[in-house]
Order: C-alpha cells, then sequence, then structure tokens
C-alpha cells in the first residue's frame, strides 16, 4: 500500500481511544479527591508580571483575553495579538481580519505555528497566495488564553514554528454553582457600516457541560468593492472527569464573504467613485467585482486528565472548507468566472506529561497531520502527512537553575502536482518527496536572585535549537501552479535565543529578547530571475522558479514591559527590530528578505478615571517597508506588483463605562466608544492600497 494512505482517517480513531481511556480509567479513581492531584505544569518562574490580562516570563508571553481589554470589541484573536510589536499585521485591510495576516517575528505563516489547544492550525493552502490560517475562523469568543512562545525551542509542536508558536487555548469544561446558564451579549456599530453582534451561552447540569455562541460580522469596507460578511456558529458538550480531567467535543460552521478591492479609478473604463479613496496598481477594476467567498466547518475533541501514567492530553480535529474565487472578465460580462477549491484537514495529538518529582517532568507524545485538496481534476487528493514523535525533558538542575531538552522526529510526505501546461517533461502526474529529521531542543533558565539582593525576580535564560521545516505548503510545492517542489530541499540551521526577564517593582516586568538565527536552503521566490520556466528547458524545467538560498541570518530585538504605575494607571509597551541578511548571491535574496519593516512599537495605557470609568489608549509604530504582492486573479495568471509604505504613527483612544452591576437578570452593562487611527495618519496596506482611516464606533455588552 502506499505511503500516502496510511493511517485512513485519524479522527475517528483517536474519539475512540479517547473513550478507551476515560471508560477505563475513570471508574478506578473516581473516588479519589481532586485536591489530592497536582497538576502538571512548566516549571515555574517566580519573576513572571506584566500588565492586567498580560503574564511575562522567560519562555512565553500568555495573554488572558477576557482580561485583557482591547479598544474596541476583539472579533478575533488578531484584534488581541496586534497589540504586540513581534506580531505585524499584513492583511488587505484593518477590518478584516484576514488569511496569512500575520507574521511572527518577521516569519510568515509557513514559519510559525498556530495552534489551537497545542493542535496546528493549517491546510495545504494555495488559491489567493499561501492560505494556510484564516483567523476570520477565529473569533476571540472561543479562546481563554493565548501563549506566544519565542523561537524554535519547544519540541511540542510542529518544527514550522522557527519563529515561534501562537497556541490559542479554549475554556476547559467546568462544573457550575447554578443549573442557569451564563450567557453574554455584545454589539457594536462603527464607521463603514462595521458591526459586530455576539451571543455566548455557557451552563453546566453536574458534570456535563455545554457551549453556544454566535457572532455576526460585517463591514462595507473602507475601499470600493471591499465588503466583508461573517457568520460564526459554535458549540461544544464536554464532561467534567475526576482527576481535574475533562472531555469535550466541539463543531464550529463559518460562512465568511469577501469583496476584493478594485482600482478607484479603472484602469480600463475610467470608472470612478468618488465615495472611495482613490486607488490605482490593483489587479482588478470595478466591473470585474471580485469576491472570495468560503464556508468551512470543523470538529474538535480535547481530552486532559491527570492519570497515574501522567497528565494525558488527547486532540483530534477534522475540517472542510471551501473558497469560491469569482470576478467578471471583461466589461459587460453576465457570468463570473470562477475559481473553486475544496480542502479537507485532519490529525491529532496524543501527549503525556509525567512527573517524577518535583524537580523532573517528561513529556512525550505523537502528533500527526493529513492535508487533502481538490486542486487537480476536482479529486480529493491528500497533499501533505506529517507525523511527530517527541520527548521533552525539564529539570530543575539546582533551585537556581531550569533546564528543558527535547528531541523531535518529523516526518514529511508530500505530493506535487505535475500535470497540464505548466509540468516537468518526463515525470509523472504527481512527483512524491519524502523527508525525517531528528530535531534537539533546548532551554535553559538561571534564576539570579541568590547573587545579590538587587537580583531578586531576575533571571537569564538561553534556547539554543535546531532549526529545520519541510517545504510542505502548497506555496513552496505548487506555487502559481508550478511544480518547484520537485527541486526543493528542506530548511536546515540553528537558532539562539538569549533571554533577560525581571520584575522591576510591584507587578511592572521588564523582558529583553535577543535573538540569531542561521538558517540554510532558506526557501525563496526566484520567479523573476528564473532561466529554466520555458518548455525549452526540457528537464531542468522549473528547477529555479523556487529555490534554496544558500544561507540567511535573522538578528532580532524583542522588548516588552508591562504592568501597574499606579492602583489606577496600568501600561504595557512592546518592541521588536529584526533583519534578515542573504549570505549568498541569489538575487531573490534580496527580494524575499526585504520585505519587512525593521521597527515596530506597540504600547497602551489603562487608567481607570473613576470607579466604573476607564480611559484607553494605544500606539503602535512601524518602521518604513516594501513588499512584493503576488496574487492568482485568473487560473494560473497571476499579479505581481511591489509596494513601498512610508513610516506611520497610529493612535486609538476610547472611553469604558460600566453602566450597571446588576439590574434585574441583567449583570456588567458596559458601553464602550472610541476612535481608531485618532491623528488619521496616511499610510498603506498591503496590497499597496490606503489603509483605513480615523472610524468611530461604540459598543455594548451585557451579560445575564
Amino acid at each position: 500500500m502506499h505511503a500516502f494512505k496510511r493511517y485512513g482517517n485519524v479522527f475517528p480513531w483517536v474519539v475512540a481511544v479517547a473513550a478507551v481511556v476515560v471508560w477505563g480509567w475513570t471508574p478506578v479513581w473516581a473516588d479519589d479527591e481532586p485536591a489530592q492531584i497536582e497538576r502538571l505544569e512548566d516549571v515555574v518562574v517566580h519573576e513572571k508580571g506584566g500588565a492586567p490580562g498580560q503574564t511575562i516570563s522567560p519562555s512565553e508571553t500568555v495573554i488572558d483575553v477576557d482580561t485583557f481589554t482591547t479598544i474596541g470589541v476583539p472579533d478575533s484573536v488578531l484584534d488581541v495579538l496586534r497589540t504586540q510589536a513581534s506580531i505585524d499585521f499584513r492583511g488587505e485591510t484593518n477590518l478584516d481580519p484576514g488569511v496569512d495576516s500575520i507574521h511572527l517575528r518577521g516569519f510568515d505563516s509557513q514559519r510559525f505555528v498556530t495552534a489551537l489547544d497545542s493542535l496546528t492550525t493549517q491546510k495545504t493552502g494555495g488559491r489567493k497566495s499561501s492560505n494556510i490560517v484564516d483567523y476570520a475562523l477565529l473569533p476571540a469568543f472561543l479562546i481563554d488564553r493565548i501563549e506566544i512562545l519565542p523561537g524554535p525551542h519547544s519540541a511540542l509542536y510542529d518544527s514550522k514554528s522557527i519563529g515561534g508558536v501562537l497556541n490559542l487555548v479554549s475554556q476547559s469544561p467546568r462544573r457550575r454553582e447554578r443549573l442557569k446558564p451564563e450567557m453574554q451579549l455584545t454589539t457594536s456599530y462603527g464607521t463603514y457600516e462595521t458591526q459586530t453582534h455576539q451571543m455566548t451561552l455557557r451552563g453546566a447540569v453536574n458534570a456535563v457541560t455545554y457551549d453556544l455562541a454566535y457572532q455576526k460580522y460585517a463591514t462595507d469596507g473602507y475601499l470600493r468593492n471591499n465588503a466583508i460578511d461573517i457568520d460564526n456558529v459554535y458549540g461544544r458538550i464536554g464532561y467534567v472527569l475526576p482527576l481535574d480531567g475533562f472531555i469535550a467535543l466541539s463543531a464550529v460552521y463559518s460562512d465568511v464573504d469577501r469583496q476584493a478591492a478594485v482600482n478607484n479609478p479603472g484602469q480600463t473604463d475610467g470608472d470612478y467613485d468618488d465615495d472611495y479613496p482613490r486607488t490605482e496598481g490593483g489587479p482588478f477594476d470595478p466591473f470585474a467585482a471580485p469576491t472570495w467567498d468560503g464556508i468551512a466547518s470543523a470538529y474538535r475533541l480535547n481530552y486532559e486528565q491527570t492519570l497515574p501514567i501522567g497528565r494525558l492530553h488527547i486532540g483530534a480535529y477534522y475540517g472542510e472548507e471551501s473558497r469560491d474565487r469569482a470576478y467578471y472578465v471583461n466589461p459587460g460580462d453576465m457570468v463570473k468566472s470562477h475559481s473553486d477549491t475544496e480542502w479537507w484537514q485532519q490529525g491529532g495529538k496524543i501527549q503525556d506529561a509525567i512527573r517524577w518529582s518535583v524537580n523532573h517532568l517528561t513529556t512525550v507524545g505523537f502528533d500527526i497531520a493529513q492535508l487533502y485538496d481538490d486542486g487537480i481534476d476536482d479529486a480529493k487528493t491528500k497533499r501533505v502527512d506529517k507525523q511527530g514523535t517527541y520527548l521533552q525533558h525539564q529539570w530543575t538542575i539546582v533551585p537556581a537553575l531550569d533546564l528543558k531538552v527535547g528531541l523531535r522526529h518529523e516526518d514529511v510526505e508530500i505530493r506535487v502536482s505535475n500535470s497540464g501546461a505548466n509540468s516537468i517533461p518526463g515525470r509523472g502526474q504527481w512527483i512524491d518527496r519524502h523527508w525525517d529529521e531528528l530535531i534537539p531542543k533546548s532551554f535553559a533558565t538561571y534564576k539570579m536572585d541568590g547573587l545579590a539582593p538587587w537580583l531578586r525576580d531576575t533571571s537569564l535564560s538561553a534556547g539554543i535549537s535546531k532549526i529545520w521545516r519541510a517545504p510542505d505548503a502548497h506555496g513552496d510545492y505548487n506555487p502559481q501552479g508550478r511544480p518547484a517542489g520537485a527541486w526543493l530541499a528542506p530548511e536546515n540551521g540553528i537558532g539562539y535565543d538569549l533571554v533577560f526577564n525581571r520584575r522591576l517593582w510591584g507587578d511592572i516586568a521588564f523582558k529583553a529578547n535577543y535573538a540569531f538565527y542561521r538558517i540554510k536552503d532558506y526557501i525563496a521566490s526566484n520567479s523573476s530571475y528564473a532561466n529554466y520556466s520555458g518548455a525549452g528547458a526540457g528537464s531542468l524545467r522549473f528547477s529555479d522558479y523556487k529555490i534554496n538560498l544558500e544561507e540567511v541570518y535573522r538578528h532580532g530585538v524583542d522588548v516588552a514591559l508591562g504592568g501597574h504605575l499606579a492602583d489606577a494607571l496600568s501600561f504595557y509597551l512592546t518592541y521588536a527590530w529584526q533583519t534578515f541578511e542573504n549570505q549568498g548571491e541569489e538575487p531573490a535574496g534580496e527580494t524575499e528578505l526585504d520585505q519587512r519593516a525593521e521597527h515596530r512599537v506597540g504600547a497602551g495605557l489603562r487608567y481607570a478615571v473613576f470607579d466604573r470609568t476607564t480611559l484607553l489608549l494605544d500606539y503602535a509604530y512601524q518602521s518604513q517597508e516594501t513588499t512584493e504582492i503576488s496574487e492568482e486573479v485568473a487560473p494560473d495568471v497571476w499579479d505581481f506588483r511591489k509596494i513601498h509604505n512610508d513610516a506611520y504613527h497610529l493612535f486609538s483612544l476610547g472611553v469604558q463605562q460600566t453602566l450597571f452591576k446588576q439590574i434585574g437578570w441583567f449583570d456588567e452593562g458596559v458601553l464602550s466608544v472610541y476612535v481608531k487611527n485618532l491623528l488619521d495618519e496616511e499610510y498603506y496596506d498591503t496590497s499597496g492600497f490606503p489603509a483605513t482611516d480615523r472610524t468611530f464606533g461604540a459598543s455594548f455588552s451585557v451579560k445575564m
């Protein structure tokens, strides 16, 4: 049997394993007191601190989504993440969460992990650039906290975590004191008919828990033909188990309709609408009326429990997604051209964390991801099969020194499409590639409290880990429909992070992180310089369409500072600097690596003016950058353009007023009003069109 048929459908198998574990162990331990069970966590570092809703520690930054306050309703997790300087939002408009719309520490979606409950969120991609993660499908109400892990130093995640990990953790099922469910209603309205309407319902009947949620987000958009309409529906049923355990099965359905901004005036016929800003250089004119609509659904299993064999975690998911890229080809056309693509993805993880003693914690696990699409002949085809096995041990060597070492083995298979006019002669319709690698990881923290009284709550940490990433995204192995993956090698190298962490006073914490990454065979687009793309290239065709750069150096500094200046005044300040340097002579290295701003700042103030009134002020800065855009405008027809964006400063202001604590059945009535881009700064988004100007809005939320 071909290797690509291995393991079949993962989801039902993982569900079955979880059921056996739950029903096998629960009766044995049902009478034990939960208080006797110690939940297994990472090694505690005492110098944690940070602004309200944020916890800064040497190995991660954790954001509590409910506690951290944003200006305006957080429609998706990006509204929370974008406050961090290490998160570079690169969407086509800030009124849309977007697809693959952020970089983490300068790395794109192919080089960092977005995970939901530690399971990597991904698909094969393709169709309108990389298309790996659609953040519109991750509304904030799904998430309890966000764990930001910098760098490639955890063995527990996919090897593409070069830039780090964004682990979105959902709220665990829990018992409740009352049968009456907890309901929260939120509504907001702002400039350009931008509105959010959201309902969440959570409750429990003894050990059985349930969650229901619905979110409607819509906007007419700032640009011409830029409306967005998003519906997210979520449901979950759970069961609270003894021994600090739970099992939950959730389902989510999303309907996302997007228009794509057009030139104003049109380049073809001069069609101009003065209700919208002037835009030019884009791939579409108004007559095309382009859209990119999609439907997605996903099912997830999550199980955790502390058993005699350790803290056991089993997770599994199955998802389907479809997208339709549609537009009129010529003025006067009555029927749109459609480019439909479907994706399927499934995977799972089994992990056991064993606490041998206070000083020793071992984590062992296995994860798998199988990714499908219908890019060829409208047939469901497995394109990526990834399996990871990992072992990680945390050891408190002495009270002042903690060491975490890990080893991950990753096995990756991909199928490169080699059909149609853009094919390599003499090769079959499919070109199968396979790689596997052992990837060592390490991270050590030295607590300096014992050296001197003035070094209390101070630590120095160092991470040294191998970097390895196979070309397992559609944008690598079949960019613009070309079989470039037939020639590519995996990226490999080593990453160093040096972290200084200190609690300055009170809860004010400071962290500075210097990183140096040396990456060999860095994958880069070379289509502008390719010599072997034509039919006359023979068996070497597309061998230089994408290339492995000889070597790339990445230097970076990340700084975080936050906490309370006074009881009523808190702040956060983040700064990121980075530079990518090509060590070879390839022209593509300069093109690929220059597309990032060198400096970024994110800051915020929260001032409780009165007992129920809070003033919010946010600031963001980005230095100048140049970006090269590639976008599919028709099957096998791509638009390439270069965008230059000057440095800009953004201020946003909000006021949050608690109107009442309780009135009848209603609790916590909160009204917020806000102005974003307060000074009406002119700058551009990554599509080269003007970014959203000054906007106003108001929101109201209430609990029942």
